[in-house]
């Protein structure tokens, strides 16, 4: 991903004033001498805290693309809003991926009265270390909004156990070099329906992550893109 955005952002001709990764580590004292419009973070779940913690010492706005660290995020909103600085993040900054999410929704609510069950599947590289995925998880918030009859997902079942019928379960593959497949079901004893997003590269998300960099820069605030990618793509 950091080569990605880096060549993304270029494109758009954007000057990159530090790269930081395990061999250079983030310091405050380097960040602040740089003094970046914006920092954009695909690192790993257990080091946002840290990271956040230099991004709002330093007071530079930050797009957030790591997953898995979803417990965290009131503490994390609450340095960004003390700091006074913007942040946005994402589970997945693919613009497909969220129009994908608009879709799941209106299917949901209008199959909801047909009597279908309804399954998520997602597949990555084998060195992903989250599962499931943030954007699987998003995905299950958007059948949620629109189903009566589920009303919880989960990800795990133990041996022997059946799955609830109020319950979506969310399969993972973990295998290769996967870079993201999503899939919901919608499955009925006459036949079944899928919708799929499948990302062809890491260019999508970068490009997402690079425009999300773009709108943040001389905000203030912690938004979702998600919830924000019109006014985003509209900046």
């Amino acid at each position: 991903m950091g080569h990605e955005i880096e060549s993304v952002a270029k494109s758009r001709r954007h000057e990159i004033v530090g790269i930081y990764d395990i061999d250079k580590p983030l310091s405050l004292e380097d960040l602040k001498a740089k003094s970046p419009d914006a920092i954009i973070d695909f690192t790993q779940p257990d080091t946002v805290v840290a990271n956040v913690k230099i991004y709002a010492g330093a007071k530079i706005p930050t797009v957030i693309g790591t997953t898995g660290w979803d417990a965290e995020v009131p503490k994390v909103k609450k340095m960004i809003e003390d700091a006074g600085i913007g942040c946005v993040i994402g589970s997945n900054y693919s613009i497909g991926v969220n129009l994908f999410l608009k879709i799941v929704a209106s299917a949901s609510k209008l199959i909801d009265a047909a009597d279908y069950d309804i399954f998520i599947t997602e597949a990555h590289h084998r060195m992903k270390k989250d599962f499931p995925s943030g954007t699987a998880l998003r995905i299950s918030e958007a059948v949620l909004s629109g189903s009566t009859s589920k009303t919880k997902a989960i990800s795990e079942l133990q041996q022997g156990e059946a799955i609830s019928a109020e319950s979506i379960l969310i399969s993972s593959i973990r295998a290769g070099a996967i870079t993201g497949t999503h899939t919901v079901g919608f499955d009925s004893e006459e036949d079944t329906i899928e919708l799929t997003h499948r990302a062809k590269s890491r260019r999508g998300f970068a490009l997402g992550a690079v425009r999300a960099a773009e709108w943040i820069a001389g905000k203030k605030g912690f938004y979702r893109f998600e919830e924000h990618i019109s006014e985003i793509l509209g900046g």
